[in-house]
């Protein structure tokens, strides 16, 4: 549902709006464990499909080499294969590591957010608001799955649900909104700025 109606889902939760042709049905919002397991579901699947992918595009080619160069082949198969491993093993990685990292990612984000709507509506529910849209972002990682692109769409999609989130449970305008996304990146900046700074001036 926050794939489909991602603006009118979180209305529902912060303002019991009804979704059209729902016959007024309340949606429950998902808790962090329920939304992070379907996502590690998702990462699974990735991670065997990858696995699929390249075991076939590795023995297509070995296959394809010619026999009449047996140099040649050996060549490729003791160059290919470490590539392979470490590719293997690095897939592994990212499915073994996925609930922590996605839980910091969440965390970070529900700070920000909890800190901008302290700032926003002191009177609002900080916490509970900063759960739904953090939580409810992780539903971008269904595209896990798409090999290739995947990735690249679950990035976009995680930030405009987090956009969804922000403007229609939080409340926030545009501007703010873009402050708000935009505020990792400033911090960022700022902190290698102070690191540059303080290297130039140990270094001058």
């Amino acid at each position: 549902m926050v794939l489909v109606h991602p603006f009118r889902i979180h209305q529902q939760f912060r303002y019991h709006l009804p979704i059209p042709n729902h016959d007024g049905h309340q949606y429950r919002p998902l808790t962090l464990a329920e939304s992070l397991g379907v996502s590690w579901s998702f990462a699974l699947i990735s991670g065997l499909i990858r696995i699929i992918i390249l075991n076939y595009f590795l023995f297509s080619f070995l296959s394809m080499q010619s026999e009449e160069f047996p140099f040649l082949q050996e060549l490729i198969q003791s160059s290919s294969l470490p590539s392979y491993y470490f590719f293997l093993f690095s897939g592994a990685l990212d499915v073994i590591f996925f609930p922590i990292s996605t839980i910091i990612i969440t965390e970070m984000w529900a700070w920000i957010i909890r800190k901008f709507s302290e700032w926003l509506n002191p009177e609002c529910p900080h916490e509970e608001i900063a759960d739904q849209i953090t939580t409810h972002a992780l539903s971008s990682n269904l595209f896990n799955i798409i090999p290739f692109a995947g990735n690249i769409i679950q990035m976009f999609l995680y930030f405009f649900l987090l956009y969804a989130g922000l403007r229609s449970n939080l409340g926030a305008s545009k501007s703010l909104t873009w402050v708000i996304l935009l505020s990792p990146l400033m911090l960022t900046g700022m902190i290698f700025s102070l690191l540059a700074l303080a290297v130039f001036y140990l270094f001058s």
